[in-house]
């Protein structure tokens, strides 16, 4: 995602009986890749922002408008589980280079505050290498400056389309034991979804009026 001073930003709640968080954005930090922001919230407090797939940005007020208090999603109606998976992804995606060391990495997952990086030679994307990825190989003792990030992508990064369904999405997490999905069009990667993404979608629809069948 992308805002500038002065967009609302809205952050949906964990749970679901707890309240969004909205708030005003104040100053834009970082580069394009690790983008955060200084958020003035609602509730009076101030504080640094780094944006995750909960996070979204609120049309900006125009002269003689409300401002809305929905994210567009919210406005579009509740997201369903055979609602495209565009409707819940996450993007800008945070990257990495395939030369890049699993110190750079390690610290690229936590400036970007997210879960997984998509790893990219030469502007292609070559897969997506995740904090456990990190994790496995710092237990089993590789060098943090010698061990680059495509050495850790392997065959295990499951590739959806932003057209397929959620719950198609929800399977394929599934059947590849994975957590995260980059999300392609063609030859670019567009987004990222979250199991807690597609859980969130899955549990609310299940608690609602309605019945998977």
């Amino acid at each position: 995602m992308h805002a500038t001073v002065g967009d609302r930003i809205i952050v949906q709640a964990e749970v679901t009986d707890r309240p969004n968080r909205l708030g005003t954005v104040r100053e834009v930090l970082g580069t394009e890749v690790a983008e955060h922001y200084r958020v003035d919230w609602d509730d009076g407090h101030e504080s640094l922002l780094y944006p995750g797939p909960d996070t979204r940005v609120l049309p900006r007020q125009r002269a003689g408008e409300e401002l809305p208090t929905k994210a567009p999603e919210e406005m579009a109606g509740p997201v369903r589980p055979d609602d495209p998976v565009e409707r819940i992804m996450g993007a800008p995606v945070a990257n990495v280079d395939a030369h890049d060391s699993l110190r750079v990495t390690a610290v690229s997952l936590a400036d970007a505050a997210v879960g997984a990086l998509v790893v990219m030679d030469r502007g292609s994307p070559l897969g997506m290498i995740s904090e456990r990825d990190v994790v496995h190989a710092l237990a089993a003792d590789s060098d943090p400056d010698e061990v680059q990030a495509h050495n850790l992508v392997g065959a295990t990064t499951v590739w959806a389309s932003p057209t397929d369904s959620i719950l198609r999405v929800a399977a394929l997490m599934r059947d590849g034991e994975v957590r995260h999905i980059p999300l392609r069009r063609e030859d670019t990667v567009v987004g990222v979804v979250s199991i807690r993404d597609v859980l969130r979608v899955l549990v609310d629809y299940a608690g609602g009026p309605h019945r998977f069948g």
